[in-house]
């Protein structure tokens, strides 16, 4: 009877160990501001405290790992691919009648950005400032209009 108490006591202790790993991989305790990132470069820091984990037992750095990859903790600030802008702090540019191509908005954004961008990219989002909805700019003009403005025509099965 003793025994059969104390292994449920150490399997209780072993299950509340194994969830407070898995709940507190390194880079969400150091860096809880990094948590809802999606991308970037990995933190070689966040990765070896991680790592450390696996020359324990495998199941702890595992689970380290996924939790970092899952929360974005892992990855560096800042050094995602995909960065978007916020509307509030955009830039109105007005152009002038007849300055509406491509090739000026392309340069006026690089000028104001510093990136280079081009239009007629398929991975290009953009939205409309009454909507949250950030789509391909072909999908928020129609055919004529995405053709006079990049000088590319939409395949017919879009």
């Amino acid at each position: 009877m003793a025994d059969l108490r104390n292994a449920r006591r150490l399997g209780i202790a072993a299950a509340m160990a194994v969830t407070l790993v898995g709940t507190t991989a390194c880079g969400v305790i150091l860096y809880p501001e990094r948590k809802g990132q999606v991308d970037g470069r990995i933190d070689p820091a966040v990765a070896v405290l991680d790592g450390i984990g696996l020359l324990f037992f495998i199941v702890p750095g595992v689970i380290a790992f996924a939790v970092d990859f899952a929360t974005g903790a892992i990855y560096l600030p800042g050094s995602a691919s995909n960065t978007t802008l916020d509307l509030d702090e955009a830039e109105l540019v007005k152009l002038k009648n007849g300055e509406m191509d491509a090739a000026t908005i392309e340069r006026m954004i690089e000028e104001k950005t510093g990136e280079k961008v081009s239009l007629a990219d398929p991975a290009l989002r953009a939205r409309r400032p009454d909507s949250q909805a950030w789509l391909p700019l072909d999908a928020m003009l129609n055919d004529t209009q995405f053709a006079a403005l990049t000088g590319v025509r939409q395949q017919a099965a879009r």
